[in-house]
């Protein structure tokens, strides 16, 4: 009989709650409403419903996710890359801009007085 660690999404902290909660096999949480695991405090309705699929598919035999679930997995931490990507190259971008105007503002006090504009007679100002 696997032990109640072994499902997905049960780590020990989440195990000792369940212990406490009078869940302490697998195939109790498998059985048991959603209703009465999300009583087990750290579950809500929705992760009980995940973790009850989880131990049914863990006492037949089924270890890996489930496709849809791999699947649902996979595009969340695609659209994550893609954010932390957009937030990296924006951040790129403002300190170019930012370096830029510093160079300007460098650039246009450090002029010596042979360098600056002479006035419309050809006289150094």
């Amino acid at each position: 009989m696997p032990e109640i660690v072994e499902i997905s999404g049960i780590g020990p902290a989440l195990a000792l709650a369940c212990a406490k909660a009078g869940f302490l096999r697998v195939d109790e949480i498998a059985g048991a409403a959603p209703a009465e695991l999300a009583a087990v405090p750290g579950i809500g309705e929705m992760r009980a419903v995940k973790l009850i699929g989880a131990a049914q598919s863990l006492l037949n035999g089924a270890e890996k996710p489930m496709a849809e679930d791999t699947a649902r997995v996979n595009t969340k931490n695609d659209k994550m890359q893609a954010k932390a990507k957009t937030e990296k190259s924006k951040k790129g971008k403002k300190k170019k801009k930012k370096d830029q105007k510093k160079n300007k503002k460098k650039n246009g006090k450090g002029k010596k007085n042979s360098e600056k504009k002479k006035s419309k007679s050809g006289k150094k100002k």
